[in-house]
């Protein structure tokens, strides 16, 4: 079959999210996800979630998402959270200096402009929030 099922985008869906949780097992997929707050995913809430990723994918716009439709999503995704902005496929100076700013401000937890142990600390156990996402 030309198109993957929401079987497989729920798959998709299911194995990002594990891979994007943080410390507590919940990353920010689960949160899209959970869009009452109330920290389960009903079936509505899965097929929004699943309407988002196939609008998100689906390049052609023909309500469908294909095997290279969801590489090329997935692809892009990456690249963004690596810090390519502009989509261009490299990462330029510009973006990597932009992204090592971003990443400072969030370490620095008092505004101080620099960091402390105790903030370097927080960041290597995951205590930043976002790490590589714009």
């Amino acid at each position: 079959m030309k198109y993957l099922g929401l079987f497989a985008a729920a798959a998709v869906l299911s194995s990002t999210a594990v891979m994007a949780a943080g410390p507590g097992g919940r990353g920010d997929h689960f949160a899209k996800m959970d869009k009452n707050g109330d920290g389960k995913i009903t079936s509505s809430e899965m097929d929004s979630a699943h309407e988002d990723f196939i609008r998100a994918a689906d390049a052609n716009g023909d309500g469908g998402v294909t095997q290279e439709e969801m590489q090329a999503h997935h692809k892009k995704k990456m690249a963004e959270r690596l810090g390519d902005t502009n989509g261009d496929g490299a990462i330029s100076r510009a973006e990597f200096e932009a992204q090592s700013a971003e990443r400072f401000k969030k370490l620095d937890k008092n505004g101080d402009g620099s960091l402390s142990q105790d903030e370097l600390r927080d960041g290597r156990r995951g205590g930043h929030e976002g790490r590589g996402k714009h």
